[in-house]
């Protein structure tokens, strides 16, 4: 799949976390994750890394029917657009926005905190985040992506 046909059919950010040992998940189960998720094309990328680990892939999009339309929730029930099923996730924990091409998160409250780049958010306060950026939620840890850095990041690993 090319830059332009990626950009077009993904979402326009995601959060990428280390998932396990592949020796955990079938190759089968993940194909279908990654197709779920909007990167097919590139599921060997996301298979084949250094340290033999596959990474589950959260789109930053909204779910059809979930509440607040103008912000993308993380939490561990399944209202939430991004659902983390960790103990130490809060029911709503957080929320990402993009306006104008910036994206911010914001911590909603959260019992365990949210953190980015090891830095603790202050609760309900936004604040700018880079691609790239390590974001923990609870102990929950992912890195956050827009879709063009996926695209580049995986198209580096699949060469």
């Amino acid at each position: 799949m090319g830059r332009e046909a990626f950009l077009r059919e993904a979402a326009p950010a995601a959060l990428i976390r280390d998932a396990g040992p592949l020796s955990t998940r079938s190759r089968q189960n993940a194909h279908a994750e990654a197709e779920t998720t909007l990167v097919v094309g590139f599921e060997d990328a996301l298979l084949r890394r250094s340290d033999d680990k596959a990474v589950d892939v959260y789109p930053l999009a909204k779910k059809p029917g979930a509440p607040f339309s103008d912000m993308i929730t993380v939490g561990r029930t399944g209202n939430n657009d991004v659902v983390l099923d960790d103990v130490t996730v809060s029911r709503f924990h957080a929320y990402f926005k993009e306006t104008g091409g910036r994206w911010v998160v914001c911590d909603s409250g959260s019992k365990n905190g949210t953190s980015v780049e090891g830095n603790r958010l202050d609760a309900r306060k936004e604040i700018r985040l880079d691609s790239g950026a390590e974001v923990k939620f609870g102990d929950v840890e992912a890195t956050f992506y827009t879709a063009a850095d996926l695209f580049d990041n995986l198209a580096s690993a699949d060469e």
